[in-house]
């Protein structure tokens, strides 16, 4: 046999098994999965058939149908939270309607939980590099002021880490916080902490579901490089009218559920949470007893369900801060988020979400110096509308499409007096506007129960439009403000930049053993939005910005292997995956750049290039009286400006280590059962210092000694290590138990050691001293009561 017969007999094979059964009678399998409890529809929960290798899930309404041969089938049904379910259906007459309900599982252990579906999803999912929280009993983890923080328990996992402690934002991967593609419901949430980065924005008790994609991205969504975390809030209960909430330390929150009508078809949340840190800042020294501050974030949302394929929704979010330096600065941040949405099933194999969002993210800052009085704002608002498309025409393929549209709209600074003696000048920069519009096509193939295939791709492109200022700079000369040659004005609407490109998606998945399988992924993502700022965490005064013709979008290529296996009955998980993501036109800073208020930007942007590595080894523990994690995380990030002129080049054109390049993080996580409802819950974690720069000299200036920074990151901060623990009290007796209560006492950082954030330096008299900053130097005890009503 010759090759070109050699291949023609392979495709032929490939067809035969795709299409093999095609022909032959098949029947229809369909129902709605629900919660035993409330009633209420279970969203992607498995529906699988280990022997035949037939599964499928459910939809946001509880619904799914499986096509099938002819034969016996034993279904089993798991989602996240749920006890597992099996039912025997015998598929050799007629089709069949199969209800099943669920009953939550309160011994789970679900923050630590990566899986969140069937017991071996690990190794028999299509899915890698994905991580999936549960908020049943996040309260278990031990947390700063005791405040349950959804960011704060994902830097648990392997690949995801945070700058320091106490920083805003996480980085996955050793991505940049701004390549993180957040999404409550759908709508893009631009600020993901409060207080400037010491707890998470979002109030745990409204939240359903928490998935984390580090990589294999979903066709469906785009416009980040490093991840995607989806997060949706809770559709409210269905039967009774339920009252949550608690207090502590720095919050209270309420969460108020329940129908609406007595069709139970409309239902509502509603949750609130107030913080009250000043209290605690009094108990400060001087002059940080001065300060102030507050915050409050609300949730609401509406469900309508027409009918068994059929729910409307509407959701809001909003969140607001304060931040007071007294005699200086306050600082004011606020988020709103807005989101409708149309989910239809139209028969038992074709459906579709319609969603509209809208995001609006607003930052003030108020200068209170009595001869600098000012206000300064910035705000990014983001629509959205998206069409997506569920097809199962086989019970081995599952085909997703659609398409979105987004608009942007930017005021990236804006700075005016607020007093008569203000010294302060009024500027406004010029605004900025883009739109995106996507396709996308994604199916998942099974033609054999040891082989799955997820491929797609996601064609996006985007245009910068006007009004809008543009520079022309001189040619063989590095951009700045003395080589500006022309001026260029754009009127509104007119294109000022546009840029568009393939995005293709891949994974395949391949059973070694029942137990054990091999996963192989990659991905290519563009950005084109971009955060500005020459901190290491996300700050109040970063801002963003579109891509224009001198910025062009960001992009990344991401490559990852992966070994799964499980043991004891699927008592054990172990996983071990590597990585390697190259990444291109990466904004990075000049030297001295300046960032606010600059008109002219683009000439202190540096187009630089990336690379990142690593491998991830995790071992867990899901089932018994003690469960935990064992993590550990070997990364590194580098980045260069391969720029032709030497006066704008970071270290000489050479790889020099990003912000975000930590290369060891170890985590271990435990959760100890005993009786009476006390778990005992710990957290170890260590990872490598950050890079930082140090001065490698001094020079003089105006007669005085001045401290040299000639070598970006070429320095390290020591290295990061904290242990704390928990206790939890839970006050249910049985599962179905309606009015309970539960305590939790926890101590963040127990052996109080002094981690620091930064290193700084200053010249004394004819010395250079350096000052160590550490955010929580001491241990940091909490204590709160929750209830459920």
């Amino acid at each position: 046999m010759n090759a070109i017969q050699t291949r023609f007999y392979l495709l032929g094979l490939l067809l035969s098994v795709a299409f093999a059964g095609h022909g032959q009678t098949r029947y229809l399998i369909r129902g709605r999965v629900t919660d035993g409890t409330t009633n209420r529809p279970v969203a992607n929960a498995s529906i699988y058939d280990r022997k035949q290798g037939a599964g499928t899930r459910t939809d946001s309404t509880g619904a799914y149908s499986l096509q099938v041969l002819p034969g016996a089938y034993n279904l089993t049904f798991s989602a996240v939270g749920y006890y597992t379910r099996s039912r025997l259906v015998d598929m050799s007459r007629t089709d069949a309607v199969v209800d099943v309900a669920l009953n939550p599982d309160v011994r789970q252990l679900d923050e630590i939980n990566v899986t969140g579906r069937a017991p071996d999803a690990n190794v028999t999912a299509t899915q890698m590099s994905v991580v999936k929280l549960d908020m049943k009993n996040l309260r278990n983890i031990p947390v700063v002021f005791g405040e349950v923080d959804v960011l704060k328990a994902l830097t648990l996992q392997p690949g995801v880490s945070t700058v320091g402690e106490g920083a805003g934002g996480f980085n996955v991967r050793g991505g940049r916080t701004d390549q993180n593609l957040v999404l409550l419901d759908g709508a893009p949430l631009f600020n993901t902490s409060h207080l400037l980065g010491l707890l998470g924005n979002l109030n745990a008790d409204a939240i359903q579901d928490v998935t984390l994609y580090k990589g294999g991205i979903p066709a469906a969504y785009g416009g980040r490089l490093s991840s995607l975390l989806l997060m949706n809030t809770k559709s409210g209960e269905t039967e009774r009218l339920s009252v949550s909430g608690g207090i502590g330390l720095m919050t209270s929150r309420m969460l108020v559920q329940g129908p609406l009508t007595k069709s139970k078809k409309l239902t509502f949340l509603a949750g609130g949470r107030i913080a009250y840190p000043s209290l605690l800042l009094r108990l400060f020294p001087a002059p940080t007893n001065k300060n102030r501050a507050s915050f409050y974030d609300l949730n609401g949302r509406l469900t309508y369900r027409i009918n068994a394929g059929s729910q409307v929704t509407a959701t809001v979010y909003r969140s607001f801060d304060t931040f007071r330096f007294p005699q200086d600065t306050l600082y004011t941040t606020q988020s709103t988020l807005l989101t409708a949405r149309w989910s239809q099933r139209l028969t038992p194999t074709l459906s579709f979400n319609l969603t509209g969002t809208q995001s609006d993210y607003q930052f003030f800052l108020n200068g209170l110096s009595a001869a600098n009085t000012y206000r300064y704002r910035s705000t990014i608002r983001q629509r959205d509308a998206r069409l997506d498309w569920l097809w199962v025409p086989a019970p081995a393929h599952r085909m997703e499409f659609g398409g979105t549209l987004t608009d942007y709209h930017l005021l990236p600074g804006a700075i005016a007096p607020t007093g008569e003696n203000s010294n302060v000048v009024a500027q406004t920069l010029a605004r900025e506007q883009g739109q995106e519009w996507a396709g996308y096509f994604s199916e998942e193939w099974t033609p054999m129960r040891t082989l799955s295939v997820q491929a797609g791709v996601r064609y996006a492109q985007f245009t910068n439009r006007g009004p809008g200022v543009a520079y022309r700079y001189a040619e063989g000369l590095p951009r700045s403000r003395e080589t500006i040659t022309d001026t260029l004005r754009y009127p509104n609407g007119q294109a000022l930049a546009r840029y568009g490109g393939w995005e293709p998606r891949l994974t395949v998945r391949v059973n070694l053993t029942p137990v054990s399988s091999l996963k192989i992924s990659y991905n290519r993502t563009r950005q084109y939005l971009h955060l500005i700022s020459n901190t290491t965490a996300i700050s109040p005064v970063d801002f963003w910005k579109v891509s224009d013709a001198l910025v062009p979008p960001q992009i990344a290529d991401q490559f990852a292997l992966g070994y799964f296996q499980n043991f004891r009955d699927n008592q054990y998980e172990t996983l071990v995956e590597v990585y390697h993501k190259t990444l291109t036109n990466l904004v990075e800073y000049r030297n001295g750049a300046t960032l606010l208020l600059n008109p002219a930007l683009d000439a202190d942007l540096l187009r630089a290039e990336g690379r990142a590595y690593g491998v991830e080894i995790s071992l867990q523990k899901t089932r018994g009286l003690l469960t935990g994690l064992v993590a550990y995380t070997y990364s590194r990030t580098l980045a260069r400006v391969p720029s032709p002129y030497p006066t704008v080049q970071i270290n000489g054109g050479n790889w020099y280590p990003s912000t975000f390049d930590r290369p060891h993080n170890l985590t271990i996580a435990t959760q100890w059962k005993w009786s009476r409802g006390w778990t005992f819950g710990t957290n170890f974690v260590y990872t490598s210092g950050r890079p930082t720069t140090f001065p490698d000299g001094t020079y003089r200036l105006n007669g005085s000694k001045v401290l040299d920074y000639s070598q970006r990151n070429a320095d390290r901060i020591p290295d990061y290590h904290r242990l704390d623990v928990a206790f939890t009290r839970d006050g249910r007796r049985t599962p179905g138990q309606q009015r309970y209560s539960n305590w939790s006492v926890s101590f963040y950082n127990v052996y109080a050691h002094k981690n620091p954030y930064s290193i700084y330096f200053q010249r004394v008299n004819t010395t250079t001293r350096s000052y160590q900053l550490s955010v929580f130097g001491t241990i940091i005890p909490s204590i709160s009561w929750n209830f459920v009503f």
